[in-house]
């Protein structure tokens, strides 16, 4: 027997929707786009991760950037040093009549300065000798001994105040902070951690250095004469080096230390840099970030 066809059994019809009994209703689920106070699980997410990265970025640049600005913005508390007269600093002074190669020529001191807090504490050497200490004769290929001998002679007897100066450098080497120290032989500085060297005047000669030694500024005054505060800060109260050597002998005539600072290549004067720190050229400008 033949099954009964839907719709009482109508060719070319179709059923219709279901209208039985079902599990379950299908509810819509409210659109809020158009709601901006609500937050989706996706958009909260968002926020938490970009508010951590913000967090964390901060965390690793703002002690990098106060590092490269600090030492700009901190001024070290510095005194003026009293280290002695001047005449433990002045010996061998010219002229140098009679002089032979082994003449010693001018004095290297070294001592402890003590300043106004435990970073201004620095160990020292003062450095009285020629302004250009590369003027000074050396022998040439085929030159004898006595040739030599005579013509370091005539240099020497005609040296005078004007061809020396006396300065204080920091044994702190400019590399990385470790101290140097000066080696008559070679008549400059070697540091013995990474073979940084500088002449007598704390130039760098060869090694890693970024820059010389720092240096202390130095004054010699006469302490029998009365100078106001006024006269003292323009300097007025400094002796020329020619006068301290014709009044060296005079124990009120004294020494002092004051301001360290850090030279350029060409001695030039800047703020005091920390070890590693170029005074000049492009990655002085990219320091700490290099």
């Amino acid at each position: 027997m033949a099954e009964d066809e839907p719709n009482n059994g109508a060719p070319g019809t179709q059923a219709g929707p279901y209208e039985g009994p079902r599990a379950t209703d299908f509810t819509p689920e409210p659109d809020h786009s158009d709601d901006p106070g609500y937050i989706t699980r996706t958009k909260f997410l968002s926020t938490v991760a970009i508010a951590g990265g913000g967090i964390l970025t901060a965390a690793i640049l703002v002690p990098v950037a106060g590092f490269a600005v600090a030492s700009s913005l901190r001024s070290e508390k510095w005194r003026w040093v009293d280290i002695g007269p001047a005449s433990d600093f002045l010996q061998n002074a010219p002229p140098y009549p009679n002089a032979e190669p082994s003449t010693k020529i001018g004095e290297v001191a070294s001592l402890a300065v003590a300043g106004p807090d435990p970073e201004a504490d620095r160990r020292i050497y003062v450095m009285f000798g020629l302004t250009n200490p590369s003027a000074k004769p050396v022998p040439g290929p085929n030159e004898s001994t006595a040739a030599y001998n005579t013509r370091f002679a005539a240099w020497a007897a005609g040296l005078t105040a004007a061809d020396m100066d006396v300065l204080a450098i920091w044994n702190r080497c400019a590399h990385l902070g470790c101290p140097v120290a000066y080696a008559p032989g070679s008549q400059g500085f070697i540091c013995p951690c990474h073979g940084g060297a500088y002449d007598a005047r704390g130039l760098v000669t060869g090694g890693p250095p970024p820059r010389p030694l720092d240096r202390l500024d130095l004054k010699i005054v006469d302490q029998s004469k009365q100078y106001s505060a006024d006269q003292i800060a323009k300097g007025q109260d400094r002796l020329t080096l020619q006068q301290a050597i014709a009044k060296s002998s005079n124990p009120k005539v004294r020494v002092q230390v004051g301001k360290a600072y850090s030279i350029s290549q060409e001695q030039q004067a800047f703020e005091l840099h920390a070890p590693g720190e170029p005074v000049t050229g492009t990655l002085a400008n990219l320091y700490p970030f290099t």
